[in-house]
């Protein structure tokens, strides 16, 4: 199909580089090219996130990482602003006395805080390059996410390579657990990797074993908050008393409920800590159904009574013992 520009647009041009085009079209993504545009058509000049995101329909935080591409492969260049230093009037200086010594000016900054340090967009183009290992980490993290991934998510993914030392297909597979979860953000996605890589998982196999852990750690919660009740996210302490009392101790579902609500009565809501001390004491009890555990409590009750009936009749006895008493006395000192 042929085509041609329309006449009439052309009243009012700005020129973009030629190596947009040739050397970035590829790799450049819709985010980044948006934000160029958006500053071609502006000229030099300091960087409004803000004015940016309304223009262009992203988030000022997306702008800036979009931003760090063009500096990164050095089509921006930064330059240092005079109006970066604010310097103070000098007061006037009084007939005999000297003047008074003053600093040197403050400095305000105007860059924005530091962020974590990882990669640079250079840094992954040229790790892409040089390794094909992780080129493959990209295409595929790409392809199972079902997006393309953003310049910062490919600076997250070398940093978890590089620095971190997680293996490829270790991230691939915290990668399908955070889909799985339905956060496939890679900040998530981050945290995860991180919390595998302390844990010593960098292993296909260690992986599949925490997975599988995981996962009967979640399916001992799913169990019991759908027989409690519960609705709320649970906490680590919580989802693994959870799963001792489903899958270890296999407490019977009425105990379950008993104990939580003996628990809720006493503190108003669901406590891993104190029903755990109340199944503990059943299990030395050994008391495995409610039944037992409606006897073991009146059996207490009835202890109780007929303990403190048995100390009244023997305190009655031994005041009239005492009434009774009279005393015998002999004469041996003779």
């Amino acid at each position: 199909m042929n085509y041609c520009l329309n006449p009439e647009t052309l009243g009012e041009v700005f020129a973009v580089p030629a190596a947009v085009a040739d050397q970035h079209i590829k790799l450049a993504g819709s985010a980044q090219l948006k934000v160029l545009l958006w500053l071609l058509r502006g000229g030099q000049g300091v960087f409004d996130a803000d004015a940016c995101s309304k223009a262009i329909g992203l988030s000022p935080a997306d702008c800036s990482d979009a931003l760090q591409y063009w500096f990164a492969t050095g089509l921006l260049l930064s330059v240092e602003s005079d109006h970066d230093t604010v310097v103070e009037p000098k007061p006037p200086v009084e007939k005999n006395k000297e003047p008074e010594k003053r600093s040197a000016p403050e400095k305000i900054s105007i860059m924005p805080p530091p962020r974590p340090v990882k990669p640079s967009m250079k840094e992954v183009i040229k790790r892409q390059k040089q390794s094909s290992e992780f080129s493959y980490l990209l295409d595929t993290a790409s392809a199972r996410l079902g997006r393309p991934i953003s310049h910062g998510d490919m600076e997250t993914l070398l940093y978890l390579y590089d620095t971190a030392g997680m293996p490829v297909e270790v991230t691939l597979m915290v990668i399908e657990y955070a889909i799985a979860q339905g956060k496939s953000h890679m900040r998530y996605i981050e945290k995860v990797a991180l919390d595998w890589s302390d844990r010593g998982v960098d292993t296909i196999a260690a992986a599949e074993q925490l997975l599988c852990a995981m996962e009967r750690r979640n399916q001992a919660w799913h169990k019991l908050s759908s027989l409690l009740g519960i609705t709320k996210t649970p906490t680590l302490a919580q989802s693994e008393a959870a799963e001792l009392w489903i899958f270890d101790w296999k407490v019977d579902d009425g105990l379950l409920g008993l104990a939580y609500e003996k628990c809720n009565a006493a503190t108003g809501k669901f406590n891993s800590g104190y029903m755990m001390k109340i199944i503990e004491q059943w299990r030395e009890d050994g008391v495995d159904s409610v039944e037992k555990a409606e006897a073991a409590k009146g059996g207490k009750r009835k202890g109780k009574s007929k303990s403190k009936k048995n100390s009244s009749l023997d305190l009655d006895e031994y005041e009239e013992m005492v009434r009774n008493f009279t005393p015998v006395y002999t004469k041996d000192w003779k």
